[in-house]
């Protein structure tokens, strides 16, 4: 994060859309690894974030560890049905838009990649974990596991050297 690199414009839409997948897996695990590293000491532009609270980013860590869990259950909606769709989008257009407002770039095109790169996200995640269970016969809970990790870890690579 305290490390600076020659960063374009492309970069930082990049990661604002990339963040922005990450909501579209997994709505609420963007917002709490912007959290974590908006509040940590060496945060650099991030610091100025809503999330950028020690206790906000806590909360939305904590909310984010019940969303985990939850997609696991069996009664838990399809990610693509209306209130998750957009719980999706509004959460990948706030990541996205931070990015660009932390590097004072065009935040209503970050916000905009972030939402579309959600919508994108929730689609394909659902789709591949769909086909994957009909042809192999992995429970789907395993392998909502596994999407967690993959959206953690694209979180974590996405901004540790934001």
């Amino acid at each position: 994060m305290n490390e600076k690199r020659d960063e374009t414009d492309l970069d930082v839409y990049a990661t604002a859309a990339t963040i922005g997948a990450v909501a579209g897996l997994r709505c609420l695990t963007a917002p709490a690894l912007l959290g974590y590293f908006a509040s940590r000491e060496n945060a650099g532009e991030l610091k100025n974030n809503l999330l950028s609270s020690p206790k906000v980013a806590a909360v939305v860590g904590a909310l984010a560890i019940g969303e985990l869990i939850g997609d696991k259950l069996p009664s838990t909606p399809n990610r693509t049905e209306p209130t998750g769709l957009i719980a999706r989008i509004v959460s990948g257009a706030f990541v996205g838009g931070s990015i660009c407002a932390a590097r004072k770039k065009n935040v209503l095109t970050g916000a905009a990649l972030g939402a579309v790169a959600a919508v994108a996200a929730a689609y394909a995640g659902q789709n591949i974990r769909r086909e994957i269970c009909d042809e192999t016969g992995i429970p789907t809970a395993a392998l909502g596991a596994v999407e967690d990790g993959i959206a953690i870890s694209v979180g974590i690579n996405a901004l540790k050297n934001f």
